[in-house]
């Protein structure tokens, strides 16, 4: 049987704006997002500037507080009120952000920085240098590397030394937050071979977040999107980028090579989302009028995807996915 190492619940995350004359405006970050992570698995989050998925990521390991919503890690609800159950929740699952650079100390060497995590954690001081050790070659590094400062490493080693920081106390859910877009193509693919091989050796789970769907296609079991805020498909990583459903899906996957402007800074111009109706209704070339005033559902179009789109209503609901 399955084990669900994470399972996420109608999660929002709205932060109030001040405003003028004392109107305060709501910014939706994350609204209503729904899913699980199986034991094992690697579930992509897709979705451009805006989408939420950065801010999911930090619900996650504790850095904000969701407005609503449950978050379960292996069965048990985390309270993100009560500081024993945010500690567990980061004890569990490990983040790598997408900037190294900016990650890691300039005045620490790479030994006293993955160190950190090992004092965070309450790791007896004698363990440390084996648990670091063992780590390091792991990650793909040299052990010179650990009497290295930050500015002395490329871009691809300063990204390993943040998996080992993540990983030198053992995790059961890592989450990586566009952890190549900084990289050259053939640094990216190195550190993605590496990531595979981490999952497989330390039996890991992945949230996995780009918005690079060929990168998630490579490393994914299933791909999540996001648009605004909104989930608006879920399904097998090949069904999502070779037989997307939702309009938006297919704009991504139709401009991974078509357009050399970022899909992000043209939707930033043109569109702001619609919060009555579906989010891309604004935007859809197959707008109907259901879709300005009402959110759509779920439809389960196939075993392995789901839509939330008006133009699939033909198809059965869908609440567990």
């Amino acid at each position: 049987m399955t084990t669900k190492i994470l399972e996420v619940n109608d999660l929002r995350v709205h932060f109030r704006l001040g405003g003028f004359w004392g109107k305060r405006a709501v910014i939706r970050a994350v609204d209503g997002i729904s899913f699980f992570v199986n034991e094992g698995e690697t579930l992509g989050v897709a979705g451009e500037t805006g989408s939420g998925k950065s801010t999911i990521a930090k619900v996650l390991v504790g850095l904000y507080k969701p407005t609503s919503g449950t978050v379960k890690l292996m069965g048990e609800v985390i309270n993100f009120r009560d500081g024993n159950s945010v500690a567990k929740l980061r004890e569990n699952v490990g983040i790598v952000f997408q900037d190294p650079t900016s990650s890691l100390n300039p005045r620490l060497k790479v030994r006293e920085i993955i160190r950190e995590a090992l004092v965070a954690a309450g790791v007896e001081r004698s363990l440390h240098e084996e648990r670091i050790r063992h780590i390091v070659p792991l990650v793909g590094l040299r052990p010179s590397v650990l009497d290295a400062y930050p500015r002395q490493l490329s871009g691809g080693e300063k990204q390993r030394v943040s998996l080992a920081r993540a990983l030198v106390v053992p995790k059961k859910l890592l989450i990586l937050d566009e952890p190549t877009s900084s990289l050259d193509v053939s640094v990216q693919a190195q550190v993605l071979n590496t990531l595979k091989e981490l999952k497989k050796e330390l039996k890991l789970s992945y949230l996995f977040i780009s918005h690079d769907l060929n990168v998630l296609k490579y490393m994914s079991t299933r791909i999540l999107v996001l648009f605004y805020g909104k989930m608006v498909e879920i399904g097998s990583a090949r069904k999502i980028v070779t037989e997307p459903k939702h309009p938006y899906t297919q704009e991504l996957v139709s401009n991974l090579l078509d357009s050399p402007q970022p899909l992000s800074e043209r939707l930033v111009m043109e569109h702001q989302p619609s919060f009555t109706g579906c989010v891309y209704s604004r935007i859809c070339p197959f707008v109907m009028e259901e879709c300005r005033t009402t959110h759509p559902p779920f439809y389960k179009v196939s075993d392995d995807q789901f839509v939330a789109c008006h133009l699939f209503k033909k198809f059965p609901k869908a609440f567990d996915f």
